[in-house]
């Protein structure tokens, strides 16, 4: 299947020999994207600098086989629920529920196979030359890693004609569970010249972040960013105090905390963060109908093989900007409640807009 908006192709086969395939999706603009339907993966976005010249900004292994064996988490699609959960435990309608310890003594992106480590569905793809899209479906089963209730979960991408790649995410459950996806992309807004991410600078929407113990695990209390290395209110660039020993960063070896959006409202596609990269000309802005979002400058990222360009060092080499409800949301009576009940439908949304400004 091919058009001016949209390729398939064979990426790869699993181990029990499904086809995984690559979709890449075009537009009038310069702009390619690039999706397998193995973890729903972002696998690169390519986008014109200030002089005409397209790149990858978005870390992805060329070949399918890497994913297999590397950085499971690399631009997928992470659920049931994003980021950790205390002690991998939770109670729902008064019952308790355990999940799998993955991150230490709690639980992570998921548990042990999460939905980036799953092959989805392809359900449909458009190939409107102006917002050609792809969507994709995962049937996670009742008790699928601990969670209660089957989940039915829908994630749509699209690129459309202003360079926003946009992401729909749907979810249905036939008992009381809880839900909170998010995708897991880095950017690095000009591979060829930045060995690191430190001169990108950054502007965030958020007063607040999230107070967290040595295991990033919230205390419950939402903390003011003045006078701290979180103060991206202004635009600043990462690596102006990415090594400090201060608190709060002092424990993960750069950024990794989670921000409280301030102009949040409920399924509006609120503006959460803005960075420029200047010698490119590049601006990334994240919108999402989400309430904050994780900032993780890749501390741990081992050595990965990207997407149009060569071997790297992974640590500080790219960043994250991950929307979602809050961290460890269930263990928390005063953050939002991510439980979604038989009746209702989650329905949320993240959009990666990209813009050129000018020297």
């Amino acid at each position: 299947m091919f058009s001016n908006a949209l390729k398939k192709e064979l990426f790869g086969l699993m181990p029990d020999g499904r086809s995984v395939y690559l979709y890449t999706l075009f537009n009038s603009n310069d702009v390619k994207v690039q999706i397998t339907n193995y973890g729903a993966k972002l696998v690169s976005i390519f986008v014109p600098d200030r002089n005409g010249n397209s790149e990858n900004v978005v870390l992805g292994y060329y070949f399918f086989e890497h994913y297999l064996k590397g950085h499971s988490y690399l631009g997928a699609i992470i659920g049931r629920v994003a980021n950790r959960i205390g002690k991998g435990q939770f109670e729902l309608n008064g019952q308790h529920y355990q999940l799998p310890k993955n991150n230490g003594e709690n639980h992570l992106h998921g548990g042990d196979i999460g939905f980036d480590s799953l092959l989805w569905d392809i359900i449909e793809n458009e190939e409107d030359g102006e917002n050609p899209s792809v969507s994709f479906q995962l049937i996670s089963p009742d008790g699928d890693q601990g969670y209660p209730g089957k989940l039915v979960v829908k994630v749509k991408y699209s690129l459309l004609n202003d360079n926003s790649v946009k992401i729909e995410f749907t979810a249905k459950t036939d008992k009381p569970t809880i839900v909170n996806l998010t995708n897991h992309a880095y950017f690095n807004l000009n591979p060829v010249y930045c060995e690191s991410i430190y001169k990108h600078r950054v502007k965030f929407c958020a007063s607040n972040f999230l107070e967290t113990d040595a295991n990033l695990i919230p205390t419950g209390r939402a903390i003011n960013v003045e006078g701290t290395p979180l103060d991206f209110r202004q635009f600043k660039e990462i690596g102006l105090e990415i090594d400090n020993q201060v608190e709060p960063i002092i424990n993960t070896a750069g950024y990794d905390q989670f921000f409280v959006c301030d102009s949040y409202k409920p399924s509006e596609l609120n503006l959460m963060a803005e960075v420029e990269e200047p010698i490119s000309g590049r601006v990334l802005q994240v919108l999402s109908t989400l309430p904050g979002m994780q900032f993780y400058t890749s501390n741990f990222l081992n050595t990965i093989f990207p997407t149009g360009y060569g071997e790297i060092n992974g640590k500080h080499s790219s960043f994250c900007i991950e929307p979602s409800y809050f961290i460890d949301a269930p263990n928390h009576i005063n953050f939002r409640s991510i439980k979604l009940n038989v009746d209702e439908m989650y329905n949320e949304a993240i959009v990666y807009k990209f813009l050129i400004r000018e020297e």
